[in-house]
């Protein structure tokens, strides 16, 4: 009797807490769209500007290309910035600076609608003759 009164509360706890859990999430965060999000400026050049090679990695010689994911979400911003391929130095968590240094994106677009999507992008580190001098 006694493990039929603690079962029951223990139930009702999980089945509040998965309630929970699903109204809070926010909507789901797309992979692909029908129309997707775009930068409204030179994402390139903004990153060019604000780029900042790091110097660990100019003393030791480190280039290549810092794969960094982040979100567009629905109303534009920029969020969940994440390193998918790193090359170390400072350039994995340079790279996620500038990315959340973004301005606001048009959003992606699904049935007519903004939705939250992923989006992909490199961006390469490569030493000049002038940066290794300095």
């Amino acid at each position: 009797m006694r493990i039929k009164n603690l079962v029951l509360p223990v139930l009702i706890f999980c089945a509040s807490a998965v309630y929970a859990q699903d109204t809070a999430k926010n909507k789901p965060t797309f992979q692909y769209v029908e129309k997707m999000p775009t930068a409204g400026y030179d994402y390139g050049q903004f990153i060019g500007n604000n780029l900042h090679y790091p110097e660990a990695a100019r003393k030791n010689n480190i280039e290549g290309r810092v794969v960094v994911r982040f979100v567009v979400h629905e109303d534009g911003s920029i969020g969940d910035v994440s390193v998918l391929r790193g090359i170390g130095g400072g350039c994995d968590e340079e790279a996620k600076r500038v990315v959340s240094m973004f301005p606001n994106w048009q959003p992606g677009k699904q049935g007519g609608k903004p939705v939250s999507v992923y989006y992909t992008l490199p961006i390469m580190f490569k030493l000049t003759s002038d940066k290794q001098k300095k």
